[in-house]
Formats: C-alpha cells, structure tokens, sequence
C-alpha cells in the first residue's frame, strides 16, 4: 500500500470504523447502512468511491427510477448516478477526484464520503415520495 492509499484507508478508518480489503477492487466499508468501496487504480492522485448499489429504493419501476436518476445527475454535485442496464432496480454512484498536491485525504476523504451519503438521500426522496404520492392518488381516485 502506497503513503497516498495508507492515508486515504485511514481517513476512512477514522470515519466509518472497519475497511476490509478487497484482493481485486480495493477496500470495502459501510457509512450510514450503503455500502461502500474505495476502488484502488493504478493513478495514486485518482480516488474513486462508489456505491455499487443504494438500498433504500422502494420503487422498482423503471421509469421513475431513471427520472430519479437523472434529476440527481443534474443537481448532485461531482457525484455520477448510474442504472443498471441487466438489474432493473440497481442504481450505482460513483464520485471520481484526482487529487491534487495541495490536497489531503483528511480534506477530501469525508467530503467524498458525505457527497455520496447526500446522493443516497436526495435518490430516496425521489424515488420513495413518488412512490407515496402515486399511492394516495391511486387510493384518492378509487
């Protein structure tokens, strides 16, 4: 592990708690029930977090799910929001930063970590409040 990953896993050690390596992608760990990755590359300055799949989505209609989606992608800061093309109700984020020399991973570790919490939150208003309100039209109309 090189100096710039030993300060980056323990930045997320002092965060989140436990970080578990993984062989092949990096390093595992959880903030707020999601679970997350640091994915390690071959670029020490390039941080890539993600979240491989935000629990918490009621909603499984596809539609709904793409338009929540996209809305985060226009208004969610640095954070990229995918949909899963083989598993209708997967949604992944991921924030990639290349970091600079004037940068630290005290700084830019909990910033990343808290964009990705904002995301999952702002993605669950829009899918779960769909979701109710679509509910009390349906019961409202019967």
């Amino acid at each position: 592990m090189n100096m710039r990953q030993e300060e980056v896993v323990n930045e997320i050690r002092r965060m989140c708690g436990q970080a578990v390596r993984m062989q092949s992608l990096g390093w595992h760990f959880r903030y707020n029930g999601q679970a997350y990755f640091y994915v390690v590359g071959k670029d020490e300055s390039m941080l890539r977090f993600c979240i491989p799949f935000v629990t918490g989505i009621c909603s499984h209609e596809r539609p709904r799910l793409k338009e929540a989606v996209d809305e985060t992608n226009r208004n969610v800061k640095f954070v990229k929001a995918l949909l899963s093309e083989k598993d209708e109700a997967k949604i992944l984020l991921s924030y990639d930063h290349k970091i600079t020399d004037n940068e630290s991973a005290k700084e830019i570790v909990p910033h990343i970590i808290k964009a990705l919490d904002f995301a999952v939150g702002y993605l669950e208003e829009r899918t779960n409040n769909a979701v109710i309100s679509t509910a009390t039209v349906s019961s409202g109309s019967s």
